[in-house]
């Protein structure tokens, strides 16, 4: 237990007492440990002092003009700079209302004057020692609670690493399901309507082949961010596939075409501000699910899929008709 314990000559104790003779003797004592001793004569020089240079005990008289040792210990204990430092009461008071006082009050320990010497030493060292056993108690849990933070930070970024689409930021298909399934369990608790848009980016590959992969992840990243603008942060947005996208849109609105024009715009907006060689274009599929029905949520993904495909085929068919060759590079919607 010894090992705990700071050596005598960096324990520093303050002595509270009015009578010189007591003083004396206490320093004596204390000093012939090797302790450094300071003393007060009064309350507020203890207090003063305490402020000033906090000890790592205090032996205080209780019986003192002006201030007594009980108030000297009150102010000590609701300061925050002297809150911790241990108290023994050292009294000629005898009577077990005063000790139950000094304990009431914060102190640690209560001698009787007149005190023996090592019965003064035996209960110093222990109040040292207890101390000393929860500074180390205090230190060993802030280093705990630290490490606690830093394990949940790493654990939420490896889990946020594998949610999420390493190009995009978007949720990933394993991120869009874990999200997507439990927002969707809410909507059918709560009898609200849901609604899945899939989206395709059209003429992904044809711009891989000619333009390159660089331009083709850029025209994902900026798909992405265009999304993100056009929906709401409560929607889940992913990316699922090379050039799929998903969101879940909960408590949506009967009507889903409120949200053709502000994408619409968007893309808009993004091919006159940009003077690239392709004009970003994208096909979309929506399912709307009143939910008394029975349905999962990759049935409406499903479904949205397939109304995506018509969407495209369809575009695909009037352009042909109209003898555009390069009609997945042109903005349709």
């Amino acid at each position: 237990m010894a090992n705990f314990l700071k050596s005598a000559s960096e324990t520093n104790i303050l002595i509270v007492d009015d009578t010189p003779d007591n003083l004396r003797l206490l320093i004596k004592i204390l000093e012939s440990q090797g302790y450094i001793i300071r003393k007060s004569l009064n309350g507020r020089m203890a207090l003063q002092a305490a402020y000033r240079h906090p000890p790592d005990l205090i032996l205080l008289d209780i019986f003192m003009p002006d201030m007594d040792g009980f108030e000297v210990c009150q102010q000590l204990k609701a300061s925050k700079i002297t809150e911790q430092i241990p108290i023994i009461f050292i009294s000629i008071l005898d009577q077990i209302n005063d000790k139950v006082q000094a304990f009431e009050l914060g102190g640690q320990d209560y001698i009787t004057k007149p005190f023996q010497e090592l019965e003064v030493l035996m209960r110093v060292r222990n109040q040292l020692l207890i101390k000393q056993q929860y500074q180390q108690l205090a230190e060993q849990n802030q280093r705990l609670e630290h490490e606690v933070q830093e394990r949940l930070k790493a654990e939420s970024e490896v889990r946020q690493l594998s949610l999420t689409d390493d190009l995009t930021g978007l949720y990933n298909r394993r991120g869009f399901f874990l999200l997507g399934n439990q927002q969707f369990k809410i909507a059918q608790r709560t009898q609200m309507f849901c609604c899945v848009f899939f989206v395709d980016l059209d003429g992904l590959k044809q711009i891989n082949d000619s333009l390159g992969h660089e331009i083709g992840d850029r025209m994902l990243v900026d798909t992405a961010q265009l999304l993100k603008r056009t929906f709401r942060e409560s929607d889940i947005i992913a990316r699922i596939g090379g050039d799929e996208f998903v969101i879940l849109v909960s408590v949506c609105f009967r009507n889903t075409d409120e949200f053709y024009p502000r994408l619409q715009a968007n893309i808009d907006r993004y091919n006159q501000d940009h003077n690239y060689s392709y004009q970003l274009s994208v096909s979309v599929g929506v399912t709307q699910c009143a939910l008394n029905e029975n349905i999962s949520l990759e049935q409406l993904i499903e479904e949205a899929d397939r109304l995506m495909y018509e969407q495209k085929r369809a575009k695909r068919l009037i352009d042909g008709s109209k003898g555009n060759d390069n009609s997945e590079f042109k903005m349709t919607l």
